[in-house]
């Protein structure tokens, strides 16, 4: 009895090292490639990960497609995040300021009027263990005078610290 107490301790033990050897390091640093407002339309979005993968810190820059005369190519965003796991599904709610609308005047000399704002998301995000990333999220803002959706649909990779 004695004896198959100490060989099922020993192969606990041993079973223990290789899951913690074998464990991966939160979420660093991440670039994804994407649409809507946390990428500035279309375009790109780095993030900082910090407080052991708990909380992000985002910003984008793109391009908001159009038929626009007037329009600026360029576009941004800055997103904080929480995420709520910390594993390869990752549930999170993220507060933004970002491009919700975009229209011209119709007016000669009158440029195309931009209208940033706040916005809040709850989304998912999954990092397979070699760093692949998938993000989707929806959500909503506030313009000067009406509340908009939001979402976003990304492709990306994240670097992970060492374990």
């Amino acid at each position: 009895m004695r004896r198959s107490t100490i060989v099922l301790l020993l192969m606990i033990a041993a079973l223990s090292r290789v899951a913690v050897s074998q464990r991966v390091g939160a979420p660093l640093v991440s670039l994804t490639a994407g649409v809507g407002h946390p990428f500035g339309g279309i375009g790109l979005q780095g993030e900082l990960v910090i407080a052991d993968g708990r909380l992000g810190i985002l910003g984008g820059a793109g391009t908001l497609p159009g038929f626009h005369y007037l329009r600026s190519p360029i576009t941004g965003a800055v997103n904080f995040r929480y995420y709520f796991t910390r594993q390869q599904h990752r549930l999170f709610a993220n507060a933004s300021w970002s491009l919700l609308q975009a229209y011209d005047l119709l007016m000669l000399g009158v440029p195309t009027v931009y209208e940033y704002g706040p916005g809040i998301s709850l989304g998912y995000s999954f990092v397979s263990k070699p760093g692949l990333t998938v993000t989707v999220g929806a959500g909503v803002g506030r313009t000067s005078h009406e509340i908009v959706p939001i979402g976003e649909l990304g492709l990306g990779w994240t670097w992970r610290r060492s374990s």
